[in-house]
């Protein structure tokens, strides 16, 4: 598998207490994120994985890319919800830690992991959209 950076952006806003996911959607989306991190970890020893959330006042970076699974594992548990997501200022984030990863060789993904209404405006979602096209990261993946 090719080298690649990841940003795993999680939502960490009100909505995610809802538990029409057993046992909630926050622990739906806690496990997808370690999934996800155990898969990218173990295809090439080189990956590094970041960690954030996206609601609250600001988008959070929890852990800048690494390759430390501690540190990942420990940031997707601490994650606590509170406020509204905001999802075009999460991915403009995510993009720029993904700009000032260690190994510039690799790829850039980001995978956002959602279970709440994305209430940002059309053409400010294509335009977050173009830059990532332009920058060459890979497609958001979305899940629920």
């Amino acid at each position: 598998m090719p080298l690649e950076t990841t940003m795993i952006c999680l939502d960490n806003s009100e909505y995610m207490r809802n538990g029409d996911y057993s046992p909630s959607r926050m622990e739906s989306v806690q496990d997808a994120a370690n999934l996800v991190s155990n898969a990218k970890m173990q295809s090439n020893p080189e990956n590094t994985v970041g960690i954030m959330s996206l609601a609250g006042r600001n988008p959070e970076l929890l852990v800048s890319p690494t390759d430390d699974m501690g540190k990942i594992m420990n940031s997707i548990h601490e994650v606590k919800m509170f406020g509204g997501m905001s999802f075009a200022d999460g991915v403009q984030v995510a993009y720029l830690a993904l700009k000032h990863r260690r190994n510039k060789m690799g790829g850039q993904r980001i995978v956002l992991l959602v279970g709440s209404p994305v209430e940002d405006d059309p053409k400010t979602l294509k335009k977050v959209g173009g830059i990532l096209r332009k920058n060459g990261v890979s497609e958001p993946s979305f899940s629920m």
